[in-house]
């Protein structure tokens, strides 16, 4: 793990745009990492931080190898796929 990448405690859920959101702490600077939920028909907060907590090391250590490849988009995110 890197140490200059850290993960804090703080999950998002936008059901409107069926988004999941998930933080890190890069050198200090917080960046978003998104995942888009819409192919899993999340009904709610509540059941998108548990599916989130079932999967948060996969999804963290894909954020992880992303942030490293600097594969940020013109807004400063992460977009994280979705798993299966």
């Amino acid at each position: 793990m890197n140490q200059a990448i850290q993960f804090i405690d703080r999950v998002e859920f936008n059901a409107q745009n069926q988004l999941l959101t998930f933080y890190a702490q890069v050198s200090g600077l917080m960046v978003e990492c998104i995942i888009d939920t819409q192919s899993l028909a999340i009904p709610d907060s509540a059941a998108a931080k548990q599916y989130f907590e079932l999967w948060r090391f996969d999804y963290e250590e894909l954020a992880e190898q992303q942030i490293e490849e600097e594969a940020y988009n013109s807004a400063g995110q992460i977009i994280v796929t979705v798993l299966n």
